[in-house]
């Protein structure tokens, strides 16, 4: 549980298209509070995932303000040395060469290093939380405050190390920070109940798939409320990168069919952005039902119109062609829900549970139900609020999650004997005159092994190879295999190692070291202890 210290629990939901905020005082845990974006005349629960930095990389504006400004210089053609980021979190996502050097490209296809431009965000939903609540929280000094962090569930360790690192940059310290898992802090919620949707708290027992749809991936969980009301991941987390903005891709490609691509380049920015406000606001009302929709364009696109394109100055766009926009994130949704429920098939699941930017889209509601006809297909009042309102609960009470399925093998490195014929001669080592083979990749969790919160999960000794050795290095790393061979297989993933001194060769003292790894939350921990000296070492992950 977290620290009674605290006064309050603030979630921070970085999403990939829109962002925001809520927190809770401990001791009022279940009113939470979120902030109101202002957008013209109306009010929005979030803003746009938008950033802009001035032509000398300082951070300038986020949200509805970066992109009005950023129109407004668009306008006046005074753009082109500023840097405009925009749903730029999933270049985050299965990114092979992550780490504090990575650069991301803005809208122009200007270099930024990615680390400056996701802890500029996260630095300024902080500070706008301590600037609007100041005057409702008077007395509220920064370490009053435990911050969560939502992070997709299929993100691998890297990517989650470093929207930890993101956060320590923008001023929020490790030991007052959690990250959690969008789908996870969606079930908390739903698992609570939403009376105003028809969501009723769920008993112990009951089993469900919760399908978190967001602006860039789908996560797809399965969970059971357990006796204690607490949760227990029962399929691992999965999904892929199929959310609402493979829809506006599929859109943007059909304006790219009906004007050209140069008239479309040439659109000015403020232009640009009213027409993708215009698009969201309409796929959210477009459902399985034959009729026609009709969506304002601006002037220089009206006037290059084919014939019949236009329906008073509005572009008509037909069932079909708009249904079209949708297929292949809702195939692939569906197509992974069935896999899914096939390896299930023992289990009494009957709810879907729909949460997400994109789970507010009529359209993929129904082909859920469509797809699955005996499951109940529910959604909360406000399917975009679910995870930043389950994050709250989740800062406060970490626990009520207290099984996971490990999404990966981790282990780490070692030696064997060598297997002639078997071992490539490549990684042969004559060692006291033994043959052995390097890089074996030890197991010390399996891939879907049902892991326990805050338990040893493996415990492991290793031995040094020689009496004058005075150091092991370990390699910590993943793999997609349940039994990788080499640390160097394909799919495997190096993600952190560190260095364990032992003393010197004394026949009096005990000559091993001690491994084991422990799932702290989101995270996963590796300690090492010299037998002898009782030194402990945590792995320290790094990006490679």
């Amino acid at each position: 549980m977290m620290s009674s210290s605290k006064l309050l629990v603030v979630a921070i939901d970085f999403g990939t298209t829109y962002s925001g905020y809520a927190f809770s005082y401990i001791s009022q845990r279940e009113k939470v509070y979120t902030y109101n974006w202002s957008k013209g005349i109306t009010q929005t629960p979030k803003t746009p995932t938008s950033i802009l930095f001035t032509p000398r990389k300082d951070f300038r504006s986020f949200g509805y303000e970066a992109e009005e400004e950023y129109a407004r210089l668009s306008q006046l053609k005074e753009n082109r040395e500023w840097y405009f980021f925009k749903r730029f979190k999933l270049t985050l996502y299965k990114n092979e060469d992550l780490n504090e050097k990575t650069n991301i490209r803005d809208c122009t296809d200007k270099d930024m290093l990615a680390i400056e431009v996701f802890s500029g965000g996260i630095h300024y939903l902080k500070d706008h939380l301590l600037t609007h609540f100041k005057e409702r929280i008077p007395h509220l000094r920064e370490g009053d405050i435990h911050w969560v962090l939502t992070v997709p569930a299929i993100w691998d360790e890297a990517a989650k190390k470093f929207m930890r690192k993101s956060a320590e940059k923008a001023g929020i310290p490790g030991s007052r920070l959690t990250l959690a898992l969008e789908p996870e802090c969606a079930a908390l919620y739903c698992q609570l109940g939403d009376p105003r949707s028809g969501l009723s708290p769920m008993k112990p027992g009951a089993k469900f798939l919760l399908l978190d749809c967001g602006g860039g991936t789908v996560d797809i969980t399965v969970h059971e409320v357990r006796y204690e009301n607490s949760l227990k991941e029962i399929h691992r987390a999965s999904g892929g990168p199929w959310g609402g903005i493979k829809v506006d891709d599929a859109f943007q490609e059909h304006l790219l069919e009906l004007f050209g691509f140069d008239r479309i380049a040439s659109l000015p920015k403020h232009e640009v952005i009213e027409l993708e406000r215009s698009f969201e606001l309409l796929k959210k009302n477009v459902n399985t039902e034959d009729k026609t929709y009709h969506m304002q364009l601006p002037l220089i696109l009206r006037q290059s119109a084919e014939p019949g394109t236009l329906v008073a100055g509005k572009l008509r766009l037909s069932s079909r062609v708009v249904k079209a926009f949708f297929e292949r994130p809702t195939e692939h949704i569906c197509r992974k829900i069935q896999e899914i429920l096939l390896s299930l098939r023992q289990l009494d699941l009957d709810t879907i549970l729909l949460v997400g930017g994109f789970a507010e889209s009529k359209l993929l509601q129904e082909k859920v139900q469509l797809k699955f006809p005996t499951l109940k297909v529910l959604k909360p009042n406000e399917p975009s609020a679910a995870v930043i309102k389950g994050a709250v609960e989740f800062g406060h009470c970490p626990e009520k999650v207290r099984f996971r399925m490990s999404p990966y093998t981790y282990g780490v490195d070692t030696v064997a004997p060598f297997r002639h014929g078997k071992d490539p001669f490549s990684k042969y080592r004559e060692i006291n005159g033994e043959a052995y083979c390097d890089d074996i990749f030890h197991v010390h969790v399996k891939k879907n092994q049902s892991v326990e919160t805050d338990t040893e999960i493996s415990n492991e000794d290793y031995n040094p190879m020689t009496q004058g050795q005075t150091d092991m290095n370990f390699k910590v790393a993943t793999s997609d295999s349940l039994s990788p061979t080499y640390i160097d297989d394909p799919g495997n993933r190096i993600i952190g190692s560190f260095d364990v001194q032992i003393p010197h060769a004394f026949a009096s003292l005990q000559r091993y070291v001690n491994v084991k790894m422990i799932f702290r939350g989101t995270e996963i921990e590796v300690e090492a202890k010299d037998a002898h000296t009782k030194q402990k070492y945590k792995s320290a992950f790094r990006f490679n």
